[in-house]
């Protein structure tokens, strides 16, 4: 004899290969008591149904079991496979959306999307300082409330301008960073704690600061800019022009062409807990550092008081998750011990190549 499939079990085997027509036979009830038991023994499924049609026969003496020829519509954007549905049980950690190279997209089943809304928020401040160009998430919630209480959340990501768009501004950014450091260096090869100082006293001394840009963040936070050449690396690297953002993004840039390992911080400047900050981490002989490029920015000077700070001294004036991003103890690579190299060596790199204008800057500030 036999093992006789369970109807919902049927269901679920054809749903899985998106089988638009599937028979169900020896049903006990309706068909939504069918889809009822394959919802609850398989939530996923909620992300490839949309609706369901259907033609019954009944079966038996007395007519109480019932064969199902079913019609199944599937979901515009129904994904690939089960696999790449996410079911939350009340636990799903927000910080699996924080992939390398762009945010993750997620169809998730949960019973309660206001706590994932919760938590997407939580984790606000990683997002725009893991992606360049970024403004937010947003959340598309559906729901087959006679089936199911489980509710359907698709997470996408909110950018300031279109992808395709977005990754030309980045590629003429790295492009410009190439040649802004053979500006600098010509041929001089400097070790790796110099060069966040001279990408800082070239930020701080080609760029200027876009007043009006940050006017209109102030003013609508949150809200797409009219403008976003100020907040992407491409702004400070190609126009001179930006804002913290735009600023730290193209520090990065800068950092990762010359191979030194940096990161981006969302934070806020103690002077100000309203307006949003960002700043920069890097990593020198195993140990991170802060790296502040938008201070000193408005003025004239290279300001080094925000280069290379350990948490100690950042903490008097920026304020951040710090469990978001590495400890940054670093003590020995400060401006003093860059200044003593490079009094030392500096002529072997000018008579390289090296531009002066941003080994030995006019002014320094602290």
């Amino acid at each position: 004899m036999g093992i006789i499939t369970s109807p919902e079990d049927t269901l679920i085997s054809a749903m899985s290969s998106k089988q638009g027509q599937v028979r169900l036979q020896h049903c006990v009830g309706s068909l939504d008591t069918v889809f009822k038991n394959a919802l609850k023994k398989d939530p996923r499924l909620l992300a490839y149904l949309s609706s369901y049609q259907y033609s019954y026969m009944k079966k038996g003496l007395v007519q109480i079991m019932y064969d199902y020829d079913v019609t199944i519509t599937y979901q515009d954007d129904c994904p690939d496979s089960l696999d790449d549905v996410v079911v939350d049980s009340g636990d799903w950690d927000a910080t699996t959306i924080l992939e390398k190279g762009n945010p993750k997209p997620i169809q998730l089943v949960t019973a309660d999307p206001s706590k994932i809304g919760t938590k997407l928020s939580e984790q606000m401040g990683k997002l725009l300082s893991s992606y360049e160009g970024i403004n937010g998430w947003s959340t598309q919630t559906s729901s087959f409330g006679k089936l199911t209480e489980m509710n359907l959340c698709n997470i996408g990501y909110n950018y300031m301008i279109p992808l395709p768009e977005l990754r030309q501004y980045q590629g003429k950014a790295m492009f410009a960073a190439k040649n802004i450091w053979k500006k600098i260096l010509g041929r001089a090869k400097v070790p790796q704690f110099v060069k966040p100082f001279l990408a800082l006293s070239y930020i701080t001394q080609e760029c200027c600061y876009d007043q009006r840009a940050f006017d209109e963040v102030e003013s609508n936070p949150g809200k797409t800019p009219s403008d976003p050449i100020p907040h992407l690396a491409y702004g400070p690297l190609v126009e001179l022009r930006g804002i913290c953002s735009g600023l730290v993004w193209a520090f990065k840039t800068l950092m990762d062409e010359a191979n030194v390992e940096c990161i981006c911080v969302s934070g806020f400047l103690k002077e100000d807990l309203k307006t949003g900050h960002m700043w920069n981490l890097v990593k020198l002989d195993g140990q991170y550092y802060h790296v502040d490029p938008t201070w000193g920015i408005k003025g004239d000077g290279v300001f080094i008081s925000g280069l290379l700070q350990p948490d100690s001294m950042m903490k008097t004036t920026h304020v951040w998750e710090t469990s978001d991003y590495p400890q940054a103890r670093g003590m020995r690579f400060d401006y003093d011990y860059i200044e003593d190299f490079l009094v030392e060596n500096g002529n072997d790199y000018l008579d390289d190549g090296a531009n002066e204008k941003y080994f030995f800057p006019d002014e320094i500030i602290d």
